[in-house]
């Protein structure tokens, strides 16, 4: 362990780029006056790769420093302008600096028919979030949104639940927006990846976001913008081979198969795009369990197998009405039809030796579900002063869900199996959300900014449930919620650079008014204010190290499953039921980062949370198991992280991290006391290659030690994924193949021990699997040029070197 550690030191320590060469130069408008606040991008000749970024000052000069010998080229971008390229230079080891000042002129793209694209780094930290992009990824090819998300560093997926280094309460949001009403984990585990551009991680939402949830998830759908029409067109096929003779079954076959399409079309005001996607396949989910209830061992092999069907629409576009205001709106359609067969077979024994067993009965789950759902968004923006980025926006949204599911369960003794118990359970839930959002940023000076913002939600949802008993129709088994919500909120953040010192303080209120009725009896009325503060400084040591603070409160309301009344069976012996009487939980987070050159280099943070809502507090009725959500103790975070970055050469690069973390609960539960804390560490890297001759390898994965979770203790979790692509000389078409969880390690093998209720059980899932994927691009590819003029011609661009 010692050598790994003083490896990745080595590496951070002399991949850091400490040469002293300095690039500056000054941007100018038409009119040969300096613009202010424009975006200037160094990038690295022959690749383009991007190497670092800046901002012109109120003079329009910007400064580089710490520069590398080699070739380069300067491109500039500014809102109303067309993208700028400076000619190529040169930088050789005599040289201490070069001068590049750069002019926008009316005419016009700066470009002849060559384009140099910047290309993207995996990971780019920005001063409120990490950005992983994952569009051009080779081992993200052909992955669904949810095995994705296992890319981004930290972020773990077990059981298909979605954790920042142990804690679940992470937001999932889609193109900003967030769907607290939608099965956001289902959404992602059938979305396929073709559609995704990249990934937002926000630790520390600001006054700005919404107060409710943890860390932000944002997955920024695909939506080119290059002039002219241009299509992507994509077929993954993925499988393999399990062998599940644990589970009483064979050697079975899993996979997928997944075609997609994406247009874009651009051209002056307009901007268009459109996607649609299939995505149909095969799965499985299998558990072990032990469960020791006093003197008695329930031993349960459950294995249940599925199999769907997912497609999806989405199309919108932009109208630049005028050179200040833009009209936009997207519209997605999307629909899933699943079928499972789950096969449970329970061993009720006495402890002894040897068992004596006393009975033995299968429980047969056979379901079926359908779902769709429709989201049309339309924004306008209009910006006050575009050179100031001085704007105003509003957005209105309506989403429509609705999703139903036929459960059928029967039950019989292994010696009996013509006498069976048969009941079934029908649930329909129907959403309807409608929400008006408004922003307003205002900079005073270039060193003061003042942003304003309201927000209002309604959401109602009619969630039926009937039970059936040998045809019979069972009213205490059945039930009728109806859940209305809406939340208002406003909120103001002031943003305030002193000398070194970047400081941003916030205020955000909401107003949550909640009802529940369920058979017309009012279960849940709530009406009430909350207030939620946050703030953050940043202190520049130098020109590359940093030390940054943060705090903010967060509120995690209770979901509607969770609310919802229902008791819905698993297998005869577990259910779960859900408890209209929670309460939010309340979190106080602090933070503290230590950065170079913008990345995340060391991290302290440190939570504490109020009314944790426990999602499975165990209970014992008789010889069942079943857990319900309950507002039940205070949890402890302490998480320590160390990140580095991977160079070798020009040809390999990547990531490495790693987060200790102390997870504690306290609370007193059905009159026992219940404090447990304990240390665990999470490892992760990803290493990408370019093996030339447009060969690219990538490799990733992670290593979790041991680690609490609620009233569980999970023992050690890794994975390992490996991708290799090919793309032809004409970057029209790439070969993907992809191989997940090469170990088959990361399913989960979980521990309860409590108040005599002792649960030991292990799950499997179709985590490993092998994909092929086969890309092809078509249409305009090249940024069309106005002119055909080049930067030099013009002398747009004016190169000195000393």
């Amino acid at each position: 362990m010692k050598s790994i550690f003083t490896f990745c030191f080595l590496t951070f320590l002399f991949n850091t780029p400490w040469a002293q060469k300095t690039i500056n130069g000054t941007v100018l408008d038409e009119t040969n006056k300096p613009l202010d606040y424009v975006s200037v991008s160094l990038l690295s000749l022959p690749d383009s790769t991007l190497v670092k970024g800046q901002l012109t000052d109120e003079n329009g000069k910007y400064t580089i420093n710490d520069v590398s010998s080699g070739s380069y080229i300067i491109l500039v971008s500014y809102i109303g302008y067309s993208n700028l390229y400076s000619d190529a230079f040169t930088l050789k080891d005599e040289n201490n600096s070069a001068t590049v000042d750069l002019q926008f002129n009316q005419e016009g793209i700066q470009l002849q028919e060559t384009v140099i694209t910047a290309k993207k780094p995996f990971l780019e930290q920005r001063a409120d979030r990490l950005i992983v992009n994952v569009a051009n990824s080779p081992v993200a090819a052909g992955r669904t949104a949810l095995e994705i998300l296992k890319k981004v560093p930290g972020i773990i997926v077990t059981q298909d639940k979605i954790s920042l280094g142990g804690t679940q309460s992470v937001q999932i949001w889609i193109d900003g927006k967030p769907s607290p009403y939608q099965d956001m984990t289902a959404l992602l585990r059938d979305m396929p990846g073709d559609q995704i551009d990249r990934i937002e991680l926000i630790k520390q939402p600001g006054a700005q976001f919404d107060a409710a949830g943890g860390p932000i998830l944002n997955v920024v759908l695909r939506r080119d913008a290059n002039l002219g029409f241009r299509g992507t067109a994509t077929l993954t096929t993925a499988g393999m081979r399990y062998d599940q003779t644990a589970f009483n079954s064979a050697i079975n076959q899993y996979g997928r198969i997944n075609p997609s399409l994406n247009l874009t079309y651009r051209n002056g005001k307009i901007n268009l795009f459109a996607n649609g996607t299939a995505n149909t396949g095969t799965y499985f989910s299998g558990i072990l369990v032990d469960r020791f209830i006093q003197q008695d061992l329930y031993t349960s092999t459950n294995l249940t197998k599925s199999n769907y069907f997912y497609r999806a629409t989405r199309f919108g576009g932009d109208y630049y009405v005028t050179k200040k205001s833009t009209l936009g709106a997207v519209v997605r359609f999307w629909g899933r039809n699943g079928n499972d067969d789950g096969d449970n077979t329970t061993t009720a024994a006495l402890q002894s030796s040897p068992l004596e067993i006393r009975d033995k009965f299968v429980t047969n789950n056979k379901g079926n579900d359908e779902g769709g759902g429709l989201l049309t968004s339309v924004n306008y923006r209009f910006d006050v002063d575009d050179k100031k980025e001085k704007y105003f926006t509003f957005d209105a949204d309506y989403n429509r869900i609705n999703s139903s599911s036929i459960n059928t369960l029967s039950i019989y003794q292994s010696e009996f199996p013509d006498n069976k118990s048969l009941s079934k359970q029908t649930v329909t839930q129907p959403v309807d959300l409608y929400v008006l959002k408004t922003d307003y940023v205002h900079p005073i000076d270039s060193t003061f900014k003042v942003s304003l913002g309201a927000k209002s939600s309604w959401a109602e949802i009619d969630n039926g449930l009937n039970f059936e008993r040998g045809g019979i129709f069972v009213p205490s088994e059945s039930n009728n919620f109806l859940y209305n919500e809406n939340i208002n909120a406003a909120y103001v953040n002031l943003n305030k650079s002193i000398g070194k010192f970047e400081l941003s303080a916030g205020l955000r209120t909401e107003q949550t008014i909640a009802s529940g009725i369920t058979d017309e009896e009012k279960v849940l009325d709530r009406n009430y204010i909350q207030w939620f503060p946050s703030g953050s400084s940043m202190y520049k040591l130098n020109e590359h190290m940093a030390i940054a603070a943060s705090y903010t409160k967060r509120v995690n309301r209770p979901s509607f499953n969770q609310q919802n009344p229902f008791t819905y069976f698993i297998d005869s012996l577990t259910y779960t039921r859900g408890n209209p009487r929670l309460r939010p939980e309340t979190t106080d987070n602090m933070q503290l980062n230590f950065t170079y050159d913008g990345q995340p280099v060391f991290g302290v943070n440190y939570s504490r949370t109020e009314d944790v809502i426990v999602r499975n507090a165990p209970q014992i009725e008789g010889s069942k198991t079943f857990t319900t959500a309950q507002n039940l103790a205070t949890n402890n975070r302490l998480e320590i992280q160390l990140n580095f970055p991977i160079k070798i050469g020009k040809r390999i690069d990547g990531f490495g991290g790693n987060q200790f973390i102390r997870n504690g609960y306290n609370t007193v539960y059905e009159g026992v006391v219940f404090d447990q804390a304990k240390w665990n560490w999470l490892a992760y890297w990803q290493i990408n290659g370019d093996l030339g001759k447009q060969w690219k390898a990538e490799i990733g994965g992670f290593y979790m030690t041991k680690f609490l979770d609620e009233f569980f203790t999970i023992n050690p979790l890794f994975g390992l994924d490996f991708g290799l692509s090919k793309t032809s000389k004409d970057k029209k078409h790439t070969f993907t193949l992809s191989f997940d969880d090469i170990t088959y390690s990361q399913n989960a093998n979980a521990i309860i021990d409590f108040n005599g209720i002792k649960v030991d059980f292990q799950e499997f899932q179709y985590n490993r699997n092998l994909r092929l994927t086969y890309k092809y691009n078509f249409g305009n590819d090249k940024v069309k040029t106005i002119n055909k003029t080049s930067a030099s011609e013009t002398e747009s661009s004016r190169v000195k070197i000393d």
